[in-house]
Parts: C-alpha cells; sequence; structure tokens
C-alpha cells in the first residue's frame, strides 16, 4: 500500500491528525469543531476522499474523543465524505470513536449512522 499523501491540520483551536495503518485510514480530530473548523475540515476531508479511494482502504476511522465540539457545517462536512466515498464506488466502513462521557458526540453522530447504517457505526472507547 502507497503512504499517505495528506499532511496533518493544526490551527489554534482545531487538529486533525491521518495515518494510515494497513488497510485503515485512521483521523484523529482535537479541539472544537465550530465556524473556524469548517473550512480546515471540508477540505481535509476532500483529500482524505481522494486518499481512501486512491489508496482502496477498507475502514476510514474518525477518532472524535478529544473533540468538544461539533457545529452542524462541520457534520455537513462528514456526510459529503460518506456520500463522496459511495459516488466513487469505495464501500469501505466509516467508523467514529467516541468518549463515552461526552454524550453529544454520539448524539451528533447519531445522524451519519441512520444516513447509511450499513456503512457508518459508532464505537465508545
Amino acid at each position: 500500500m502507497s503512504s499517505l499523501r495528506v499532511e496533518p491540520v493544526v490551527t489554534e483551536s482545531f487538529g486533525i491528525e491521518p495515518a494510515l495503518r494497513e488497510d485503515t485510514l485512521r483521523v484523529r480530530l482535537t479541539g472544537t469543531g465550530d465556524m473556524a473548523a469548517v473550512a480546515p475540515l471540508g477540505s481535509i476531508l476532500k483529500d482524505l476522499q481522494w486518499e481512501a479511494v486512491r489508496l482502496r482502504v477498507s475502514a476510514v476511522e474518525f477518532d472524535v474523543r478529544a473533540l468538544y465540539f461539533l457545529n452542524s457545517s462541520c457534520l455537513k462536512a462528514f456526510i459529503s465524505f460518506i456520500c463522496g466515498l459511495a459516488g466513487h464506488g469505495l464501500r469501505c466502513k466509516v467508523q467514529f470513536v467516541t468518549d463515552a462521557r461526552l454524550g453529544w458526540q454520539r448524539r451528533s453522530l447519531t445522524a451519519l449512522e441512520r444516513m447509511s447504517p450499513e456503512l457508518v457505526s459508532i464505537a465508545d472507547a
């Protein structure tokens, strides 16, 4: 498998750290997914979508345990990412790893799981 061609994004209040491990694309998100995070998140998710297709990964795992807020615009970026994967014919699994102590994470991400239950899952760590 080739190496990942997407660099981490770090702003003052938001971070995205992608890594490729075997055939799984792992993405760790930290900080606050507010309006300042919408543009960098949307941009890197587009890049990650192309990388997932190029590398033909079997899974994408988003670790959001250190994410303390996610607004609706950021949530929409994840919807575009998931729909984009399916639009390219890549049927990889997308899993969100959440912190069970942060109940908003599961509540917010459940919409994604319901949208595409055959692809999206949520796991509390």
